[in-house]
């Protein structure tokens, strides 16, 4: 087995066919298919299978797909190491930021690697948090910004910082003042959240389970911009961080409110791909810069509700 069996693997289960990825490669699919069976005969077990939608991973073939995302990269990067004989931090460093933290850290983190690292080629992934732990695990991520519960300490992971959850709509669920409203006040609220893969929507479902209810969901909107026009047109609420509602009006037109009884809050920790060894100096280098500029930010009142 040789880099290049892996990487023709890799083709294939992201077209989800033989012929597809046989076209992207440039090569014949008889030939893709022999490839194929070389590398299921050399590791002695079943890799795809083929049925009417396509080729699928089997279930070994899912964990050498997630392994093999991490050597070709890792290859790569080696690779454009030993040819770039410039005595400074370059290479690619992937990192995965869910909407909420990308609204204000993005601009601000590649201003700081331009800054201060020129050579580091950085590749920002912006998506709900569901999708970016889903890259983080195939292996397509260095780093990524992941929600926790709470802040204790945990392999592979950076604390950077915690913030409380806002009701955003105005929905009249007889407030306990103009700044604050009860979670049992919103029983009865309909609320746009993020779908089940959420740790948003898996936060707001706990929270609601410890009092004995369920949230009143009425749509699973994956767009933070849409969640937030949603709940500014009045038809139904949000739960988000006060951090990402600035940027979209004045938070008394939309009615933003604190939630207590209890305070919802999340934790956010920068977490690197692997905890099985160090990575990169250039991923190490952005983990650094990630966690400089959002202290800079927070001092400078350009990130609100974080603590």
């Amino acid at each position: 087995m040789d880099i290049a069996h892996l990487r023709d693997f890799i083709a294939v289960v992201d077209a989800g066919s033989l012929s597809r990825a046989a076209g992207r490669l440039h090569v014949s699919q008889p030939a893709l298919s022999q490839r194929m069976a070389q590398l299921e005969a050399r590791l002695g077990v079943r890799l795809l299978v083929r049925g009417p939608r396509g080729v699928l991973p089997t279930p070994a073939g899912t964990t050498l797909y997630r392994d093999a995302q991490q050597l070709v990269r890792q290859f790569d990067r080696l690779s454009r190491d030993v040819a770039d004989s410039r005595n400074r931090l370059h290479g690619p460093v992937a990192v995965g930021l869910p909407t909420t933290v990308a609204t204000p850290l993005a601009p601000a983190l590649f201003s700081w690697v331009k800054a201060n690292h020129p050579g580091i080629h950085l590749q920002l992934f912006e998506s709900m948090s569901g999708y970016i732990h889903e890259l983080l695990l195939a292996g397509r991520l260095d780093l990524a910004a992941v929600f926790r519960e709470d802040d204790a300490p945990r392999a592979a992971e950076v604390p950077l910082y915690s913030e409380e959850l806002y009701l955003i709509g105005r929905p009249d669920p007889a407030p306990r003042s103009a700044e604050e409203v009860s979670l049992l006040d919103l029983r009865a609220v309909p609320l746009v959240t993020p779908g089940g893969r959420s740790n948003l929507r898996a936060l707001v479902d706990r929270a609601f389970a410890a009092k004995g209810l369920a949230p009143t969901i009425v749509a699973d909107v994956e767009s933070l911009g849409t969640m937030i026009r949603i709940a500014a047109g009045g038809e139904a609420c949000t739960i988000l961080p006060l951090s990402v509602v600035r940027d979209h009006g004045d938070p008394r037109e939309l009615g933003v409110r604190r939630i207590v009884d209890p305070v919802l809050r999340r934790h956010i920790a920068i977490r690197t791909a692997t905890e099985s060894y160090e990575p990169r100096e250039a991923v190490v280098a952005v983990r650094e810069g990630i966690v400089e500029v959002t202290k800079r930010l927070a001092a400078e009142g350009r990130w609100p509700g974080i603590t």
